[in-house]
């Protein structure tokens, strides 16, 4: 793999990451957008390696709700009605088409996986929506960037000193060194970052960290299963050196709705 052509690819998604979070909501909007729609087709097409494609009236329009439903006024946010409308009136047109019960299940499964976690990163980004100090942005930058160091401090220290194979089954190149390297790496970004950027305890950001670091590796396997079950490497080529953008975006999925609840219960 080219490494130039990875760090190249990876920066690109960075600036253009950040210049939508900065620019404000309809932009910030459009990326996840975006990202879900992406992520969808790559998940509907690693289902269908395995030979459950999710039918894609039910995957994607309930994806796209879900991870937008905070841009829509109040009355429209609750995720029970849509959730409510894909397993009954979703599970009528499933049967009566006869495309599967596993394949529905696969489409609301994948929904809740990609759309409803990304949704949580919007729930970060909007969390004081008349702040002007750029509350949420340094919320999101928060995360992420606990996200970054585990991904980096667990591949770096897995390919000098990893050992212990972890979850081998899923994923041989992961080691217990580069999970607990991870983990380090997530918690001082929490400890020493957190206080500055939103105002949490050293304490109360190392705790953020240590679920960041478990959130993300699982996030990480969860993919990772996936794609053995598929007989793939990668969910698409659609980024140079770096495959799919559901390969970028695994470990970010189930962090977004740990770290909100996490800050709901503790820090906020």
């Amino acid at each position: 793999m080219n490494l130039w052509l990875r760090i190249t690819s990876g920066a690109v998604l960075l600036a253009v990451l950040f210049a939508a979070l900065w620019v404000g909501t309809p932009a910030a909007a459009a990326v996840v957008a975006i990202a879900a729609a992406v992520a969808l087709w790559e998940y509907r097409g690693l289902l269908g390696r395995i030979g459950q494609p999710p039918p894609g009236w039910l995957l994607y329009p309930l994806g796209l709700w879900l991870a937008l439903r905070l841009i829509f006024p109040a009355a429209y946010q609750d995720v029970q009605w849509p959730l409510i409308a894909a397993v009954s009136a979703g599970l009528i047109v499933a049967v009566t088409l006869r495309t599967g019960f596993v394949r529905w299940a696969s489409a609301l499964a994948g929904s809740l996986y990609i759309g409803l976690s990304l949704s949580f990163y919007l729930a970060l980004f909007f969390w004081r929506p008349d702040d002007g100090n750029h509350f949420g942005l340094r919320l999101v930058v928060l995360v992420l960037a606990g996200v970054f160091a585990c991904d980096t401090a667990a591949y770096i220290a897995g390919s000098a000193i990893g050992r212990r194979r972890f979850f081998a089954a899923i994923s041989p190149r992961k080691t217990a060194e580069g999970a607990a390297a991870g983990a380090v790496a997530a918690i001082l970004v929490g400890a020493l970052a957190g206080p500055p950027l939103v105002g949490i305890g050293a304490s109360a950001g190392a705790g953020l960290g240590a679920l960041i670091a478990v959130a993300a590796q699982g996030g990480d396997l969860v993919e990772s299963a996936i794609k053995r079950q598929a007989g793939v490497k990668e969910s698409s080529g659609l980024i140079p050196g770096h495959g799919g953008l559901l390969d970028r975006l695994d470990s970010l999925l189930l962090v977004g709705p740990v770290v909100y609840c996490y800050l709901r219960l503790v820090a906020f």
